[in-house]
């Protein structure tokens, strides 16, 4: 037998796990996902967005910083390496990717090189 006060309790954490969880399509986890925060309210910071793809950052306009493509080729796959071990861009990133965001990063001209 249960006892009255044990199921107030139990109803409580009925209605907490209710509030903490939602329903989605195509979950392969099943029905539901956790989500300890539904209240849209709280928007989330906005994050730039690369939508030109293979277009951005501009070869031509990468070629007015670095004098040559093999240059260029070099420099970037150097601090891609680099983006990628310490996982820090010295620039606000649009590309998600290191060669991306060292390109960015060397069209901003914080990433040099001496031949």
């Amino acid at each position: 037998m249960i006892k009255e006060k044990d199921l107030a309790k139990l109803q409580e954490m009925k209605e907490e796990i209710n509030h903490n969880y939602r329903p989605v399509q195509g979950n392969r986890f099943g029905d539901y996902v956790f989500s300890g925060d539904l209240d849209d309210s709280k928007k989330k910071k906005a994050v730039l967005k690369n939508t030109e793809g293979l277009r951005y950052p501009s070869i031509d306009d990468l070629l007015e910083v670095v004098d040559s493509k093999y240059k260029l080729a070099y420099i970037a796959a150097k601090r891609a390496k680099i983006i990628k071990k310490d996982d820090y861009s010295s620039v606000e990133n649009r590309c998600v990717k290191p060669v991306g965001k060292a390109l960015e990063e060397i069209l901003e001209k914080k990433v040099t090189a001496k031949f």
